[in-house]
């Protein structure tokens, strides 16, 4: 499995992820814990991102398809009204060979919303639409924390209606005592762990079956035949809110 074949299907799995994003929520069977509901849990952490003025963390995001590993590592700086950097870089193992990937980049400093995608950076026409492109391009690290914070439509892990009064038992994410929930939808099954005292995503673990990957990329016959199951874990540590930022922490150091 080469690397353009499991950046491709992170291409895909991202965007069946966004296109399904803004979906009602269905989580799993059973779990014990607190009193609080599902709708509760969801409405708490969709208000807690509401209340910060900012936003920070780093994490990295392991794909795995066919016997390949591509893993990014990311840091994320958000802060409203419009302001937002998330850099990333990858590298890939197989059996074949280890590959690394350039610096790449999505921010805005509140002059303009640019993606650089190693070729100089691109200007783009708004905010939705730069992390939209960059959301596969990072194997999902512009999308689940980002559009959550901006509460965007497309890409919210926190939106929809939460329906079910069921949850999976409670786990871990490193030391954060964490809520988990699933979902199944369009070939997709996610499970995200919502941390227990600050209602903030810590980890978002995706799995996209082959036929959902192969509906996904009918239009290119030619690697069809090789696309396989593929699963996406998303981690998010050294979690800050509230910080205060300045305008240069949202510019690349060889600036705009």
């Amino acid at each position: 499995m080469t690397y353009a074949k499991v950046k491709f299907a992170l291409g895909i799995s991202a965007a069946i992820m966004l296109a399904s994003g803004a979906a009602t929520m269905v989580l799993a069977s059973d779990a014990a814990g607190d009193n609080l509901s599902p709708d509760e849990i969801f409405k708490k952490a969709r208000e807690n991102y509401a209340s910060l003025t900012s936003y920070s963390d780093e994490g990295k995001i392991v794909a795995n398809m066919g016997g390949a590993t591509v893993t990014t590592t990311f840091t994320i700086r958000l802060a409203r009204t419009n302001f937002y950097y998330i850099e990333w870089e990858q590298n890939s193992e197989s059996s074949y060979s280890t590959k690394d990937v350039a610096f790449q980049a999505v921010w805005s400093s509140g002059a303009g919303n640019f993606l650089e995608m190693g070729y100089g950076p691109k200007d783009e026409i708004s905010q939705d639409i730069a992390l939209e492109k960059a959301a596969a391009l990072s194997g999902g690290a512009a999308a689940t924390i980002p559009m959550t914070f901006f509460n965007t439509q497309l890409g919210d892990e926190l939106g929809g209606t939460v329906f079910s009064e069921n949850r999976k038992p409670d786990e871990k994410v490193g030391n954060i005592d964490c809520y988990v929930f699933t979902r199944e939808l369009q070939g997709q099954t996610k499970t995200i762990w919502i941390g227990k005292q600050d209602f903030l995503i810590h980890q978002l673990r995706t799995v996209t079956s082959a036929e959902a990957m192969r509906a996904a990329a009918e239009w290119n016959p030619e690697i069809i035949s090789d696309l396989h199951g593929f699963t996406s874990t998303e981690t998010h540590t050294n979690i800050v809110v509230n910080k205060q930022f300045l305008r240069s922490d949202f510019i690349p150091s060889n600036g705009e």
